[in-house]
């Protein structure tokens, strides 16, 4: 069993992906503080983080902090579903018009899916 299993920031690089497993952040004020960028080498802003590029993504996580009272996202642990509201939240923009182009990487993972591609969609994970 993992419930005391932690792993120190200088080590976030090269450690396992345990169930149950802390992960150690550091103190630096910025968003390196993040043990999730080291440990599964994700880029460290916005909601959708990608492992690779863009076009050719990797590993898709989605990461909310669950605080947002006007967007509420959520995640209902009885079903799996997710209710993500993004970041265009500014009335007029068009739906793909984002600083970090989450809705245009999730116009790819949807023509792809829908053009028969399915071992070109990454995996996705939920990062509250």
């Amino acid at each position: 069993m993992s419930d005391n299993l932690v792993f120190s920031h200088d080590v976030l690089s090269s450690a396992d992906l345990v169930i149950d497993a802390r992960y150690a952040g550091s103190r630096n004020g910025n968003a390196s503080d993040e043990p999730l960028t080291h440990l599964l080498k994700l880029s460290n802003q916005g909601g959708f983080r990608i492992r690779g590029k863009r076009e050719d993504p990797l590993l898709i996580t989605i990461f909310s902090s669950l605080e947002d009272q006007d967007w509420p996202d959520d995640v209902d642990l009885s079903t799996g579903v997710l209710t993500y509201y993004g970041d265009n939240k500014k009335p007029g923009r068009k739906l793909d018009e984002t600083k970090r182009y989450g809705n245009n990487l999730l116009e790819l993972i949807f023509e792809n899916l829908h053009l028969g591609k399915r071992e070109q969609i990454p995996p996705f994970m939920n990062l509250p």
